[in-house]
């Protein structure tokens, strides 16, 4: 019995080795600017990242400042673990994952219902984003908002929200992936597996000559909208849902096999 049990931790463990993580942030870093106080992990590629349009970490998360239509503030990206990159226009193949938690402590602005978008994927071209994540009214009731999805372009026409209203200072778990074989984004919020409820976006997507190389955060407007604050932790970013959205770890499982051999002994 205690060899079947230790075959089960070394496959736990094997397993929970095995993930593919493109990038992991938990922003444990001091309050400040995001360029500065990570050393330069993530940098600025629109906008100042300092004073009154910086894009902060505060509290071991990053605040998204966009309550306004405020132009400038900074847009900031990190690239992927050991330089990866994909290159989009060739591979049909793989899928990009991303994961963060999220809260929201202002709704998208008054008098724009399309909102705007405040993360994505990033190519090393200028200016060429993917899987844009966004929020808006479109379809909530008064007082809440929905997240929404984009595969290139935002806005009204190309934009789908997720069919659930969604409050203020509530923790959400939000969820994409861009499939570079049908080149279209997928949008869950809490889920807990891949196949929970989900939308798609399937606006075209015309890839640039750039190679997907990072993800990216961003303080800005689309037309007159703009998604409001949010406060953001936990990234992770991979190329399966499972390195994204971790089933229990290896040390769960071995704590559960610990206590079942504690069990034994007592007998």
């Amino acid at each position: 019995m205690r060899a079947l049990l230790c075959a089960v931790v070394v496959a736990a463990l094997t397993s929970a080795a095995h993930a593919d993580v493109l990038l992991l942030d938990g922003f444990s870093y001091p309050d400040g600017p995001i360029t500065t106080v990570s050393g330069g992990a993530w940098t600025a590629h629109s906008g100042t990242d300092s004073g009154a349009t910086a894009m902060n970490v505060s509290a071991g998360m990053v605040l998204i400042n966009q309550d306004d239509v405020t132009a400038g503030r900074a847009d900031v990206n990190r690239l992927y673990n050991g330089g990866t990159t994909v290159a989009p226009a060739t591979d049909n193949t793989t899928k990009i994952y991303s994961s963060f938690t999220i809260s929201s402590s202002s709704l998208p602005i008054n008098g724009d219902s399309d909102g705007s978008y405040f993360a994505h994927i990033k190519s090393s071209a200028a200016n060429e984003f993917y899987g844009r994540i966004g929020a808006n009214t479109n379809g909530a009731a008064p007082g809440t908002f929905r997240f929404a999805i984009a595969n290139e372009s935002w806005n009204v026409a190309n934009t789908v929200e997720f069919p659930q209203d969604l409050s203020l200072n509530t923790t959400y778990t939000v969820v994409s992936r861009l499939d570079l074989a049908t080149d279209q984004t997928t949008l869950w919020v809490n889920p807990v597996s891949e196949a929970s409820l989900s939308v798609t976006a399937t606006d075209a997507l015309t890839y640039s000559a750039g190679a997907i190389n990072a993800f990216a955060l961003r303080q800005g407007t689309s037309g007159t909208g703009a998604p409001g604050d949010f406060a953001i932790d936990n990234l992770r970013v991979g190329t399966s849902f499972a390195d994204v959205v971790p089933e229990p770890s290896g040390l769960v499982l071995l704590g559960a096999v610990g206590l079942l051999l504690r069990r034994r002994r007592c007998r």
